[in-house]
C-alpha cells in the first residue's frame, strides 16, 4: 500500500453542514445569553497545518475556518471543542473588541463557560495521514530561556510589525539563529 492511500480524506460534505449547523448553533447560543444579534460570520473549511480551526480578521472581513482533514481524522473531539473555542472568538471580538483583549483571556473563558466547554488552548493531535504544512523555526531567546518561532513570526519581527514577549520573565524575545544552522 503507498504512502498516498494512508493519508486522511477531508470531512464530507455532509459532516461539513452538521460543522456549519453546530457553528451557528452556538452563535445563536452567544445571541441568546447576551441578548445581542451577532453578524452572520462564513464557515470555510480551507485551513492547513496543525491548528483544527481559526478564527480570522482580515481587513475587515470575519471568518471561521476549519481544517478538513483534522476534522476528519478526530471529529467528535472537533465537534465538542474546536466549534465553541472558535465562535468563542468571534463572540469576544464582536462583544469586546478582540484588539482590546487577549485571545484566550478572561472574555474568552467566560463565554466558554456559558457554552459550557472547557477553555482549552489547544489540542495536541496525531498528524500521521494529514498533509501538513512545515514553517522553517527561528531560534529567540529572552533572560531566562529559549523559544522556536516559525518564519511566519519571525518575518513578522524583521518587518517591524511585531514583537514578542517571555510569558515568564517578561522580556523581550531576540533572535539567536535559524534553527536549521548548525552549531
Amino acid at each position: 500500500m503507498s504512502e498516498q492511500n494512508n493519508l486522511i480524506q477531508p470531512i464530507s460534505p455532509a459532516l461539513q453542514e452538521q460543522v456549519i449547523k453546530e457553528t451557528n448553533n452556538f452563535v445563536k447560543s452567544a445571541e441568546n445569553y447576551y441578548s445581542r444579534t451577532l453578524p452572520e460570520i462564513p464557515v470555510l473549511f480551507d485551513l492547513t497545518g496543525k491548528a483544527a480551526g481559526m478564527y480570522r480578521v482580515k481587513a475587515g472581513q470575519r471568518v471561521i475556518r476549519y481544517n478538513p482533514y483534522v476534522f476528519s481524522k478526530y471529529f467528535d473531539d472537533n465537534f465538542s471543542e474546536t466549534i465553541p473555542h472558535e465562535v468563542a472568538h468571534y463572540v469576544t471580538d464582536m462583544l469586546f473588541n478582540l484588539k482590546k483583549i487577549r485571545p484566550h483571556g478572561s472574555e474568552w473563558k467566560s463565554v466558554m463557560q456559558v457554552f459550557g466547554v472547557a477553555a482549552n488552548r489547544t489540542a495536541n493531535y496525531d498528524l500521521s495521514g494529514l498533509p501538513v504544512r512545515h514553517y522553517q523555526k527561528f531560534v529567540y531567546h529572552c533572560g531566562c530561556q529559549n523559544f522556536e518561532l516559525t518564519s511566519r513570526r519571525h518575518n513578522k519581527i524583521l518587518r517591524g510589525k511585531g514583537h514578542y514577549l517571555c510569558r515568564d520573565c517578561g522580556g523581550k524575545l531576540l533572535f539567536v539563529k535559524n534553527q536549521d544552522d548548525a552549531g
